[in-house]
């Protein structure tokens, strides 16, 4: 609770300066960009989708904007609103973050219970990044898609590919350990869960993940 009250109160500080800059600078898009986004962290959504609006108002061409406007629509589960700024997002050809509004576009088609259309979205990333670092979270969520499925075993491989672009990737590491659990590979199963650990200790997911842990060793010694 600390930690939310802590940066609910950097936001707000942030407000008062953008608030300050906007009065000074009523028609800069950048400034009604970056105060949409503090809004949003705020989880004033209709305030920030305002804000967005009016600095693509001031400038078109402001792509992340878009990117930024459907993620506010997507909070509030307008789906085909958001699809379709996305889109805009996906379309533009001089955008350098086209993979980050695919990366969104999946997530919705997950929220709308689309996995084909997530998944297909997840692979152009793939295609477009190549075995780098930015391919992981997509690799991320094709396995979650399939751990969903019980489909453990290709879960595992886009797992495997996952942690080999991210080797600091501790969620995935957590769902490589759930998926061994279900296939009854309790050493690697282990192994994962204790890389999560290793990466994230404190965390509520690294927590759980030495819970497995002792789990695993405690039946292993219980079948000597």
């Amino acid at each position: 609770m600390g930690l939310v009250a802590i940066r609910t109160g950097d936001f707000a500080k942030a407000l008062q300066s953008l608030q300050e800059a906007d009065r000074l600078s009523p028609n800069n898009p950048d400034v009604k960009h970056h105060l949409g986004r503090t809004y949003y962290q705020l989880n004033n959504t209709e305030r920030a989708i305002a804000l967005y609006e009016e600095a693509l108002a001031l400038d078109s061409s402001k792509t992340d904007v878009h990117n930024n406007l459907g993620l506010a629509y997507m909070s509030l589960k307008d789906y085909d609103k958001a699809r379709a700024e996305f889109q805009i997002c996906i379309d533009d050809l001089t955008y350098s973050n086209a993979n980050m509004s695919r990366f969104n576009m999946g997530l919705l088609e997950e929220a709308q219970d689309h996995p084909d259309k997530a998944a297909e979205f997840y692979h152009q990333i793939i295609a477009y990044s190549g075995q780098t670092p930015a391919s992981a979270p997509a690799y991320y969520r094709l396995a979650y898609l399939d751990y969903k499925q019980e489909k453990y075993r290709e879960a595992v491989d886009f797992l495997t590919a996952a942690v080999r672009q991210n080797q600091e990737f501790a969620d995935a590491y957590f769902l490589l350990g759930e998926c061994y659990e279900k296939l009854s590979m309790e050493d690697e199963a282990a192994e994962a869960y204790g890389r999560c650990v290793v990466i994230d200790p404190s965390s509520i997911r690294g927590v759980e993940a030495q819970r497995r842990v002792r789990n695993i060793m405690r039946d292993y010694v219980g079948r000597q």
